[in-house]
Parts: structure tokens; C-alpha cells; sequence
């Protein structure tokens, strides 16, 4: 019989089971991926009326969401709408433990960076935007290896 190491227990663990970081990291994805999804597919719908809408809001931020919203144009909240919905496919790829949905949402989430600054004269992405993406990049991709 052969000696096995803490590192074969920790496959054998989970060999076909999901470990608890990917499961953690896929519903946070549902949550953001799905969310944004709607919010985008809302706007594409209610894009005419939410300047005035925007307009009516006694809140100093809404001048600056008008400018936003109008400088990036209906085809954004199109565009970032289907991504996160290609980002969304990938979570529930990897949440089935394939890692096609992997490479489906890393390139959602690059292009998803990319987007505004293409679309939207201007515009900067926070610090904190790159490193949020970075992070579930990385614990993506530290769980590849229980994946088929």
C-alpha cells in the first residue's frame, strides 16, 4: 500500500464536491453577475424616462448619474448587461465544476473593465473595481484544480 500525503487526502476530500471557498465565491457571483444583469437590462428598458426621473431626485449625486448615464449611452447598459450574463454563465459553469466557466468569466470580467473606458468619455475605473475583479480572478482560478 502506498503512503499517501496530506495533499492526495485533500483531493481525495474533494474529488467531484465543491470546495466551500468556490462554492462561497460562485453565490457571491450569482448575487453581483445576476444583479448587475437586471440593473443593466433595467436601464435599457427605462432608459428615456430616467433622465427625468434623474432630474426629479433631490440628491446632489444625480446630476453627476444623469452626465454618466447619458455619456455612456443605451448600447453600455446593452453591452455590460450581456456580459455579466456571460460572466453569470461561467459562475454557474464553475458552481457545476467546469472550467469553461472559468475562461467564460474571466473574459466577461476583463471585457467588463474594459467596457466603460471604451464607451464613456473619460472615465476612470476605481482601485477598488481592479482589485475586487483581480480577487475573484485569482480565487477562481486557486480552485481550477477541482475542476473538469
Amino acid at each position: 500500500m502506498t503512503e499517501q500525503t496530506p495533499e492526495d487526502n485533500k483531493r481525495q476530500f474533494y474529488t467531484g464536491k465543491r470546495p466551500p471557498t468556490l462554492t462561497l465565491l460562485c453565490i457571491l457571483s450569482f448575487i453581483g453577475g445576476g444583479g448587475t444583469a437586471l440593473s443593466s437590462l433595467f436601464v435599457v428598458m427605462a432608459y428615456d424616462i430616467i433622465p427625468l426621473a434623474l432630474k426629479q431626485m433631490p440628491v446632489p449625486e444625480a446630476e453627476s448619474m444623469l452626465e454618466l448615464v447619458q455619456s455612456a449611452g443605451k448600447n453600455f447598459f446593452v453591452v455590460t448587461g450581456l456580459l455579466n450574463l456571460l460572466s453569470l454563465t461561467g459562475a454557474i459553469l464553475m458552481w457545476k465544476l467546469r472550467k469553461t466557466g472559468f475562461h467564460f468569466y474571466t473574459i466577461a470580467q476583463l471585457l467588463l473593465l474594459a467596457a466603460p473606458l471604451l464607451m464613456i468619455a473619460g472615465y476612470q475605473i476605481p482601485f477598488t473595481t481592479f482589485l475586487l475583479t483581480g480577487t475573484f480572478i485569482l480565487g477562481y482560478g486557486l480552485n481550477l484544480r477541482f475542476m473538469r
